[in-house]
């Protein structure tokens, strides 16, 4: 079995070998990179990717990346965040308490230097990076990761909040150390720490609109529907980085105009290509498409259900559902850019249950359980999020699916501020289609699809498939394995919200643009980028 994504190597991290040995052995090992059990689908994408031509010039440092994005960020909050573009832009500007290295995804040291655990597992002691200086200039202390973790830890944190409940305490000892006391055993405690991004112990600070962090890059300026400015952090505490002398993120909605951006040299790095311009993008010697292979997709295509009313409180409706879309379909009109799969966990996956249900397109046996759940043809609404063609396409062929098994549906598209209004604020919604990023560990695959508090199945609450769920991290290998089959299948049968299927975004780039590597969760990092 592979090693746990939490561990580390002993020269980095310490700890005691009673704590070592159970985390070591964890449920997660399998997230620190893809199974390696067979070769992926052949998709044309696959045939995209650049030319092996080398620069004309050696990489060297400056420069300033221009970064177009399909949509305006909505806040600059680590703590409370709904999207990934507000994502991408703040992770040039904060540091986590761990990182992922992009290219392996296994877990490295970033705030946190050392971390020792006790013998049961129920106290972890936390060495402080050392010589890391704030963009405001103040010294990083221990003080300022126990007030991130609180900050990550409040319910307002939904993203964080469910993923640290094992916390009981945190005190800081000294400026250099602090100790972090457990209610239970957490084996996925330090991995959760990548998602806990350090800011000063200053409340005063509108982190929102003006960040203040100790990554690579300092915040600038925010023109709203213009641009976001960063500049170089003169001070890194990483050696040697950034290499830029700055970055420009700039919200480019119409993917037609994104591209011709990027094509004419006005931009350098769009963040999605367009789905049917693939193949020009591929032809393009000026530019290179950052292409994940299919195995290490762990996003996903995600329809929500209402499940506070009818017809979606019926578990036959929503299997209906399931059964009807022609994620084939979709897979074919992405032009391969598509994983074909109703599991959050990834099938290649060791997590993954091959028993559970597949829900392979079968629209006679959708139309029998629509008939079953007592649905009468009224007309129910769908909304899905417009960020960009590819979720455009999702939404179309489901729209088509379900008027094929019988399901009338009134369907429109929300930007990204009317879709969190709408879809997550006030909850207005019938069936809702987004994409969510989990993270690469399968607690939170079906955490970040499910859960009660982290989850996108906002409207469904089942606290003991919840509570069985949290309960995994703390369980030895083979518990913890059976327990994931049980929860894969359990809420494949109930079907509280749908994954359409695995997402593959595509971002393109100038071969100006080197040290680039595409991250499965479409996460950013241009610390390492250079710019001819």
């Amino acid at each position: 079995m592979r090693k746990a994504l939490h561990l580390l190597l002993s020269v980095v991290f310490t700890c005691s070998l009673a704590a070592c040995s159970s985390a070591g052995n964890s449920t997660a090992p399998s997230a620190s990179k893809p199974a390696d059990s067979g070769k992926a689908a052949e998709t044309k994408p696959a045939e995209t990717k650049p030319a092996d031509s080398k620069p004309a010039e050696a990489p060297k440092a400056g420069g300033t990346l221009k970064v177009a994005l399909n949509s305006e960020p909505t806040t600059l909050n680590p703590y409370i965040f709904p999207a990934n573009n507000d994502r991408n832009v703040f992770l040039q500007v904060f540091n986590s308490l761990m990182e992922y290295d992009p290219k392996t995804l296994q877990p490295v040291p970033s705030l946190i230097k050392e971390a020792k655990a006790s013998d049961d597992g129920l106290t972890y002691t936390l060495k402080v990076q050392e010589g890391v200086i704030f963009h405001n200039g103040k010294k990083l202390t221990a003080n300022d990761i126990k007030y991130s973790l609180e900050k990550a830890m409040a319910p307002e944190a939904s993203r964080t909040a469910a993923l640290l409940k094992s916390i009981k305490e945190i005190k800081a000892d000294n400026d250099t150390q602090l100790t972090v006391t457990l209610n239970n055993r957490d084996n996925l405690l330090l991995d959760s720490f990548i998602e806990v991004f350090v800011t000063p112990n200053d409340p005063s600070i509108d982190q929102a609109k003006s960040p203040v962090g100790t990554g690579p890059f300092k915040f600038v300026s925010w023109n709203r529907n213009e641009k976001v400015v960063l500049k170089k952090n003169d001070t890194y505490w990483k050696q040697g980085l950034p290499k830029l002398d700055g970055i420009e993120f700039m919200p480019v909605p119409d993917a037609e105009v994104k591209l011709l951006q990027l094509i004419n040299g006005q931009v350098d790095f769009i963040d999605i290509v367009p789905t049917t311009k693939i193949e020009q993008v591929s032809n393009n010697a000026n530019l290179q498409i950052a292409k994940m292979p299919e195995e290490a997709a762990i996003q996903d295509h995600f329809l929500l259900f209402n499940t506070t009313k009818a017809p979606f409180n019926n578990v036959k409706f929503r299997q209906a559902v399931n059964y009807a879309l022609d994620r084939e379909k979709m897979k074919k009109a992405l032009f391969g850019n598509f994983v074909v799969r109703a599991s959050a966990i990834p099938e290649k996956h060791e997590s993954y249950n091959p028993d559970s249900p597949k829900y392979a397109k079968d629209v006679e046996k959708a139309k029998a359980l629509l008939k079953e759940s007592g649905y009468n043809g009224e007309k129910l609404g769908m909304v899905y999020l417009k960020l960009d063609m590819m979720y455009e396409i999702v939404a179309q062929i489901t729209e088509q699916s379900l008027k094929d098994a019988g399901i009338s549906i009134d369907m429109k598209g929300l930007e990204v501020a009317q879709w969190t209004d709408s879809v997550y604020q006030k909850k207005a919604f019938d069936m809702a289609i987004t994409g969510i990023t989990p993270k690469p560990n399968p607690v939170d695959m079906l955490n970040h699809a499910y859960g009660k508090i982290n989850g996108g199945a906002i409207q469904w609450s089942n606290q003991a498939w919840y509570d069985n769920l949290l309960k995994v991290s703390q369980m030895s290998p083979s518990d913890g394995k059976k327990a994931l089959f049980d929860l894969q299948k359990q809420v494949l049968d109930e079907s509280p919200a749908i994954i359409v299927g695995g997402l593959v975004q595509l971002p393109a780039l100038s071969k100006k643009v080197q040290g680039f590597v595409p991250n499965p969760q479409s996460k950013f990092y241009f610390e390492a980028v250079t710019k001819q």
